[in-house]
This record gives structure tokens, C-alpha cells and sequence, in this order.
């Protein structure tokens, strides 16, 4: 699967938006799902390979990466954006499904990022969760059109 350059990262249950709450510029702001916004650089992100072959998520407006807080392994732990370290909580395998569909898997829990209760609102928080394979874990990447 083949990523370039910025794009949104869309829930196939809701069809919204990955978004850093409130266009914030801050480590630890909140990551939820918010419909899409023209021109907005807190729904754009960049998956970048890793020389491991995984991915760091980036968050166009601030620069910095989709993070586990505090780098639990626990289900239901929220996903935030924090400074660039490195840690396995910062480094996502995307597994693809088939039809530009994917699941992203955070490395130190084997868990893949959910949209909490299966919501379809706005403000949304997304989580990790065990895969279970319901549509509110399955992401399409939305190239960005300027």
C-alpha cells in the first residue's frame, strides 16, 4: 500500500475524519473523528515509512505523530499526538485489507486503532482496541485534491 504526501485518514463505519481536537498545536492533544473540514491541517496527515518498514503518523499542522498515551498496552487507551521519540507507542504497521482499505496496528500492543463504541459523531475518540474486525477499525487514506 502506498501512501504520498498528506491526505485524511477516513473511518469506514462513520466516513469521517481523523482530527487533532480543536486544531491544537499541543503534545497530548486528543486524536478524535470530526467531519471533514476543507483546508484543515488538523485532519491531514502524512504516514511515513520508518527503515523498519513501519510507519510514523504525522499531523500536518503541528509536526507532530499519532501517539498511544503513555505507551499503555491496555484496550481503550486514547491515541494523541506527542512530540517525535521514537518509542514503539509512535510506530503503526498498516495492514492492508483489500479495495484501499487498512487497519492500522500500533507495534507495542498488536492493537489497531478503533473509533470508541463504534460512534458515528462527531468528537469521537479514537482508542486502540484487540481487532475484531468491525468497520470502525478499517481506515481509507483520502489523498489530498488542492
Amino acid at each position: 500500500m502506498k501512501f504520498d504526501g498528506f491526505g485524511r485518514i477516513g473511518s469506514q463505519n462513520s466516513g469521517k475524519v481523523l482530527d487533532v481536537a480543536g486544531g491544537s498545536v499541543d503534545s497530548g492533544a486528543v486524536i478524535h473523528q470530526w467531519t471533514t473540514v476543507n483546508d484543515a491541517g488538523n485532519q491531514l496527515f502524512r504516514l511515513q515509512r520508518l527503515s523498519s518498514g513501519l510507519f510514523r503518523i504525522v499531523a500536518q499542522h503541528s509536526g507532530k505523530v499519532l501517539d498511544i498515551a503513555g505507551g499503555s498496552v491496555e484496550s481503550g487507551a486514547r491515541v494523541i499526538q506527542w512530540d517525535w521519540h521514537g518509542g514503539p507507542n509512535q510506530c503503526f504497521a498498516a495492514e492492508d485489507l483489500g479495495g484501499g482499505v487498512f487497519l492500522l496496528r500500533a507495534t507495542h500492543s498488536g492493537k489497531v486503532l478503533d473509533v470508541a463504541h463504534g460512534s458515528m459523531d462527531n468528537g469521537a475518540q479514537i482508542i486502540q482496541w484487540d481487532e475484531h474486525g468491525g468497520p470502525n477499525q478499517q481506515w481509507r487514506f483520502l489523498k489530498r485534491i488542492d
